[in-house]
């Protein structure tokens, strides 16, 4: 299976090197870190819509065509990209039942592993779900990685007492963040099909927190440019929009400067904060 982008040197000292594996439904990406360099970077997105079975098995391709992926690092932290996620108040995580709590939002639970973080930061946690196979597969790999949702680690990139839009695009969905006057209201997934579907959920979200978009921040990574109808049909609304930069803690190597740094922003900052 041929990555969308990889970026790799020669060789890795992974003993001393950190992997951040992020894993959703629509693909599979890795970042190598070694304190302050970035190393590698590698993005794969899994082909058409696949079931969870098949998922797992374009998983297992690609970590066995990529030998640096079993080395032994420093750590390792894999990074679920779920869409099933709740947030709850600290007070009620004990007595709530939370397979109940995400399947009166999202559905059916079954097959799927329920996990929690505890995002300090706003005293609330986060519960998700992944499927089981996929779950598995990672444990079995990465025996001894550190597990999060990618929803516990977003808020920690935007810092500021203003109102914030921080959106990631990869093909057809977008992941959001919404801060209020710097205080986190959603976290939230979309699917979308047309530059028209992307600014409505936005819209939505806006109004439904309050906040006039003319006061908001629209901070961008992923998969979007500055010269596409996604980001004209969002520019229609939204006054103030920023491409994210890459996270100033590492040195890149020069052939990341092929590419808009906003592409991978997302990869490394979470790389930063794990």
């Amino acid at each position: 299976m041929n990555p969308l982008f990889k970026i790799q040197p020669t060789s890795i000292d992974c003993t001393n090197a950190k992997l951040c594996l992020e894993i959703s439904s629509q693909g599979f990406s890795y970042v190598i870190t070694d304190n302050q360099t970035a190393m590698a970077l590698s993005i794969y997105n899994f082909n058409d819509r696949p079931t969870d079975e098949q998922a797992a098995e374009q998983i297992e391709e690609i970590i066995s065509e990529q030998p640096l992926l079993q080395d032994n690092f420093e750590s390792t932290h894999i990074v679920y990209n779920y869409p099933s996620s709740v947030l709850l108040p600290q007070e009620l995580f004990y007595n709530a039942d939370h397979k109940a709590m995400l399947e009166l939002v999202y559905g059916n639970c079954n097959h799927q592993t329920i996990k929690s973080d505890f995002m300090q930061a706003d005293a609330i946690h986060n519960i998700y779900c992944i499927p089981d196979i996929i779950d598995q597969l990672i444990t079995r790999h990465f025996t001894n990685a550190k597990h999060t949702h990618i929803f516990s680690l977003l808020p920690n990139l935007i810092a500021g007492s203003e109102n914030y839009l921080y959106c990631i695009f990869s093909p057809g969905v977008m992941k959001t963040i919404l801060k209020k006057e710097g205080k986190l209201q959603a976290t939230q997934l979309f699917a979308f099909k047309t530059p028209e579907d992307a600014a409505y959920h936005l819209l939505n979200l806006c109004q439904t927190f309050e906040i006039n978009v003319n006061n908001c921040e629209l901070l961008l990574s992923g998969m979007v440019t500055e010269n596409s109808a996604l980001y004209k049909e969002l520019y229609k609304y939204f006054i103030q929009i920023r491409l994210e930069a890459l996270s100033n803690q590492f040195q890149y190597p020069q052939e990341i400067n092929n590419y808009p740094s906003h592409y991978f922003s997302h990869l490394f900052s979470v790389a930063a904060c794990v």
